[in-house]
């Protein structure tokens, strides 16, 4: 304790000369930072030497965030170590320096791969086709399968054609005949090939204006009007033809009608049944508007489209029913689809709907002609025949294979709108004898109620849901 104190009394002049050495160090500096601001060339040096440390921390900032940029997009096609950035001017000079190198690197990569894609592209097209010659398997259209350069010259072990009921003979010919076997896949009883108007009636002015004898003008239309598919079905041998009898889309009233009505009987139904509906008894129903006055219930012209072309006819009634239906039906069925033969029709019921639940995509993509829904299917399915004349003219509805597309498409539910009085009277005769037939069946398994009722019973569930 006593050696401790000899050594605190030594160190009492060492302190006190260095207290007053820093008395001394803080008055000069005093006296310099007077000096310095009062002279005018000493403030200036000051004020230059800051702002040098000012732009140097700024540009070291700068160039730190450059090197980020660098190193993120040099990371982007090829690893980089990971380093923090430089303390000092060598070491920025020497990241200059490695990231200087890879970007050459990348450069050279780049002048290579242009190079590469430079020498085959000349070959691009020799490659697509050898590609597409040692293909298994070649998906294209009837056309495609001779305008499409990739397939221009190339036969066919096996040529499967789907939907080749709605394919006309010429069309279907492209690719059988660069084929060694051909497969049809299709229903006859469905929708014909599509013919624009001018070609239709080309095809039926040929025997009138008498551009050709009346045998050969029968024998044009044919090829125009049906397909090879249905010219063959009823005469190829029985063991190169398979029919698939099973149908499991439709409930069983809506299939036997469609099986009676189209496919002699021989379609059986699997399927689970419909379930209940708040408006009708069963899954296969129709609204009858031969209750309403003939005024009321009339179908007016359509006019034409902006194409040019014909819109068929369209039926005020009809399309208010429709919409009130949808209307109510939309609550209950999610996927959902009404059908109708013209397309002035269809314009009016999206309106309508448009109104009640709003426009867009869904009423746009649930609402069309026939021909536009081939090959789908919807739980809920409306078809609105429009027609509704005291002549018995039903227009193109003749064509059956139509109304079988239009009835065929339900899973769940099923309605028809029309008008049974004009229906039933058709000048037609096929059209006039299946409709007799499907008011039977409707009759017996079905649910045929007056538009008036259906009408009664929306009002009160309308009420109900108030």
């Amino acid at each position: 304790m006593n050696r401790l104190r000899a050594v605190q009394r030594e160190l009492l002049p060492a302190r006190a000369e260095l207290a007053e050495a820093g008395a001394a160090y803080r008055a000069g500096r005093a006296e310099v930072d007077r000096l310095v601001a009062a002279d005018p060339d000493a403030g200036r040096l000051v004020a230059a030497r800051d702002d040098a440390h000012r732009r140097r921390e700024e540009a070291l900032a700068e160039a730190g965030r450059a090197a980020e940029l660098v190193r993120a997009m040099v990371e982007a096609v090829m690893p980089m170590p990971a380093e923090t950035l430089p303390a000092d001017l060598a070491g920025w000079e020497g990241l200059r320096e490695r990231l200087a190198h890879t970007v050459a690197t990348l450069r050279r990569r780049a002048g290579l791969l242009a190079e590469w894609r430079a020498g085959i592209g000349d070959a691009e097209q020799n490659l697509q086709r050898e590609i597409v010659r040692y293909a298994d398997v070649v998906a294209a259209t009837c056309i495609g399968t001779a305008t499409t350069k990739l397939l221009a010259d190339l036969e066919f072990d096996l040529a499967i054609v789907d939907e080749a009921g709605q394919i006309s003979t010429p069309n279907l010919l492209v690719p059988l005949v660069r084929a060694k076997r051909s497969i049809l896949v299709g229903d006859h009883q469905q929708l014909p090939p599509y013919l624009d108007d001018e070609v239709r009636e080309w095809g039926e002015n040929l025997a009138r204006d008498g551009a050709l004898p009346p045998a050969a003008a029968r024998e044009v239309g044919e090829l125009l009007s049906r397909s090879a598919f249905e010219r063959l079905y009823g005469d190829v041998p029985a063991d190169h033809k398979v029919m698939l009898n099973v149908q499991r889309r439709m409930p069983r009233e809506i299939g036997e009608f469609v099986s009676a009505a189209f496919y002699t009987g021989v379609l059986r139904t699997d399927h689970p049944g419909g379930h209940g509906d708040p408006i009708f008894t069963g899954p296969f129903a129709m609204v009858d508007t031969a209750d309403r006055s003939p005024a009321e219930r009339k179908e007016e012209a359509g006019g034409q489209g902006e194409d040019g072309n014909r819109r068929g006819y369209v039926n005020a009634l009809e399309a208010d029913l429709v919409v009130r239906l949808v209307t109510r039906y939309v609550r209950r069925y999610k996927d959902w689809a009404v059908i109708v033969p013209y397309r002035a029709q269809a314009e009016r019921i999206r309106a309508g709907l448009a109104h009640t639940i709003g426009g867009g995509a869904e009423v746009a993509d649930n609402v069309g002609t026939v021909d536009s829904f081939q090959g789908g299917e919807r739980d809920l399915v409306v078809f609105a025949f429009t027609r509704s004349n005291a002549r018995g003219e039903v227009g193109f509805l003749k064509e059956l294979r139509r109304l079988n597309v239009a009835v065929s498409r339900a899973r769940r539910q099923l309605v028809l709108v029309g008008d049974t009085a004009t229906l039933g009277i058709a000048r037609d005769e096929g059209f006039r004898v299946l409709m007799r037939q499907m008011l039977d069946h409707l009759h017996r398994v079905g649910d045929l109620r007056p538009s008036a009722d259906v009408a009664a019973r929306l009002d009160l569930l309308d009420d109900e849901s108030l």
